[in-house]
């Protein structure tokens, strides 16, 4: 019989709390580009605590935590996953591109490629624009490529978290299995 774990069964599985901040997190980054909307912003947080992303950096013309909604949308994630503000969030992706990190604009653009067909490399950081204008054409630039997912309706766009959703998950999803090759 398929029956729903409960919360204590979920819990049994994972770390203590006192020992969660020491374990190792995947090499994955994201920058969030001025984003506006609070559950955009918890939302993502939350995939970030799921996936054990390595660190949010949460630039621009935004809303940080503290604040009650992105809390509510988090669910709290923001107490376990590493982030930090930024005000400028092409600083934070040079720096990161200087430190062997494949930086990555979640993006449709004139050269950008299906996300089903990009192959990631150990590190990367994945920058998700802010939801009326995208990802900005400084990062743009600056990034080693820009992905996208595929828009086949009459809408051009998706929403930032579902974007975020889908590309963290299928990013992890190849990072492992390129660990699993190489171990």
């Amino acid at each position: 019989m398929t029956y729903q774990l409960t919360k204590e069964e979920l819990r049994n599985n994972k770390s203590r709390r006192d020992e969660f901040k020491n374990i190792d997190r995947n090499d994955i980054y994201v920058i969030l580009d001025s984003l506006k909307v609070t559950h955009n912003i918890g939302t993502i947080l939350r995939l970030a605590d799921a996936l054990l992303v390595k660190k949010v950096y949460i630039c621009g013309n935004t809303i940080v935590p503290p604040n009650r909604k992105i809390k509510m949308s988090s669910r709290g994630a923001e107490r376990w996953v590493p982030w930090e503000y930024c005000e400028n969030a092409v600083d934070v992706a040079k720096k990161l591109k200087e430190d062997g990190v494949q930086i990555v604009a979640v993006e449709v653009t004139n050269d950008s490629i299906d996300y089903r067909n990009f192959s990631p490399k150990r590190p990367i950081c994945l920058i998700l624009g802010r939801e009326f204008d995208g990802v900005s054409q400084e990062l743009l630039d600056i990034s080693d490529c820009s992905v996208h997912l595929p828009l086949l309706g009459m809408c051009n766009s998706i929403n930032v978290s579902t974007a975020a959703s889908v590309v963290l998950y299928d990013t992890y999803a190849k990072l492992e299995l390129l660990k699993n090759k190489t171990e």
